[in-house]
């Protein structure tokens, strides 16, 4: 049987492309040892990133060397689960700035927050100066591929690298993000070879044309703005990216029951997909008196548009995008809580955007000079470098293709995300919480009594 390769207004291709942003408000060393690459990705010498080994991390083996490694590094208070840990900024700075006039290293339950794994509550505190981030946490150890993940959830810590990240650029940053595409270039001989290759052929020659297309299409380039390329934040946006593109097209599945983009596109269909990450909470709470806030939701979801390509390779929205593109955006979106529980990285991305919504809050109303808190360590990047990196600068042409009844799909890879911690921050995003119950929650928690041995968080 023989089958037709269509031009490019009509060939089975699925090309994958989104911008990572994270649109923020105006206004070699590191903190520690942890792994320059993260943990799902490898990126080598001249910034190629390609898929890291992925151990079985959720394994009953994995936990139980998790418990073992965490029962041997962490104190013994730090090391169990608590719904709602407490760490205070300003006393955190103090403890670091210790260490540093000391020459001592910083263990990994100050470099991984005392295991707190999601931002759900800011109190603000004027009477002790003080600027708490609350949320649940529990003992951790490193995996395989050196992130830092929690004992029995799996669920990775939040970090003092991208807490440093965060405060030193989300707030002068008109554009926060990472975007992943093809080069214009590569688009335009991608068309002038399907238009030479349109005729009938054999599946197993169409296929062959594919991979050509693949190889055609080249390496696509990564371009990570407002924040540092080689810090953890920003290769981590890369990572989250780049792993949704791969499940988009069928060369991962972390999680059942999560179909692929792939097999949703009908034979003959024209799609040349974008798909970006935005932020995505349920509600976003402040107290009537603005000394606290509450962050309610799953942080993130999949937004879709498909696009058209000139003859010079310039892409443009279509006038309509597919059922196919957004059957897969909304499929994404309603089992992204799922998927970060079982994909870490995509974890990783919702505490990233907790960190541009803090950050964005600390500046736009002022919270730090509410309480005195000059940040004179957290943001002299001389005195407390971030931990760098090798900087992702492109990835590989990736592609994948299915059997139809009408002939054959390939998928090939771009990407990104988009986040607007701005309008996160605006007063109109928060729900002033008129019954009070935030009040009640702040002062239970900041009540609460603290450790003198670790006096930067507690229980």
């Amino acid at each position: 049987m023989r089958s037709h390769l269509p031009g490019l207004a009509c060939a089975l291709i699925a090309c994958v492309w989104a911008a990572t942003t994270l649109a923020q408000p105006p206004g070699g060393g590191g903190v520690g040892n942890q792994n320059p690459n993260v943990g799902g990705i490898t990126i080598d010498a001249e910034g190629l990133v390609r898929p890291g080994f992925l151990a079985d991390q959720s394994s009953r083996l994995d936990r139980k060397r998790r418990q073992a490694l965490a029962e041997k590094q962490l104190p013994a208070e730090a090391n169990v689960f608590s719904a709602c840990r407490k760490v205070s900024l300003p006393e955190l700075e103090r403890f670091v700035a210790a260490k540093l006039e000391r020459g001592e290293p910083l263990a990994d339950e100050v470099l991984c927050l005392a295991g707190l794994q999601r931002i759900e509550y800011l109190f603000v505190d004027p009477d002790r100066q003080d600027l708490v981030i609350a949320g649940p946490a529990e003992g951790f150890a490193r995996d395989e591929g050196g992130r830092p993940r929690g004992v029995s959830t799996g669920r990775p810590t939040l970090l003092l690298d991208d807490l440093l990240v965060a405060l030193r650029f989300v707030p002068q940053a008109s554009e926060v993000g990472c975007s992943i595409d093809p080069q214009p270039a590569n688009l335009a001989a991608l068309q002038q070879f399907v238009a030479r290759h349109s005729t009938p052929a054999t599946p197993q020659v169409i296929e062959a044309r594919y991979r050509k297309m693949a190889e055609i299409l080249g390496r696509h380039d990564v371009r990570v703005d407002g924040v540092p390329a080689d810090s953890h934040f920003g290769r981590t946006l890369v990572e989250a990216d780049y792993r949704m593109k791969l499940i988009s097209l069928g060369l991962e599945q972390p999680l059942k029951g999560l179909r692929s983009h792939l097999s949703m596109v009908a034979a003959g269909s024209n799609s040349i997909q974008r798909w970006w990450f935005v932020p995505y909470y349920e509600g976003l709470y402040r107290s009537e008196d603005g000394l606290a806030y509450e962050l309610v939701g799953q942080r993130a979801q999949l937004l879709s548009q498909d696009e058209v390509a000139n003859a010079s390779g310039d892409r443009f929205a279509a006038a309509v995008t597919q059922l196919s593109t957004q059957a897969f955006a909304r499929q994404f979106t309603e089992k992204f809580a799922a998927l970060a529980d079982e994909s870490p990285v995509f974890a990783e991305l919702q505490n990233l955007i907790d960190w541009c919504v803090v950050a964005a809050l600390i500046e736009r109303e002022q919270l730090a000079v509410k309480v005195g808190w000059k940040r004179e360590l957290f943001l002299d990047a001389a005195r407390l470098p971030y931990q760098s990196g090798p900087a992702p600068r492109q990835t590989p042409a990736v592609f994948n293709t299915r059997r139809a009844s009408a002939g054959m799909v390939v998928g090939l890879l771009s990407g990104g995300v988009t986040i607007v911690p701005r309008k996160l921050a605006q007063p109109a995003a928060f729900q002033t919480d008129v019954a009070r119950r935030l009040v009640g929650v702040r002062n239970e928690e900041l009540s609460a009594p603290r450790s003198k041995t670790h006096p930067w968080w507690w229980d």
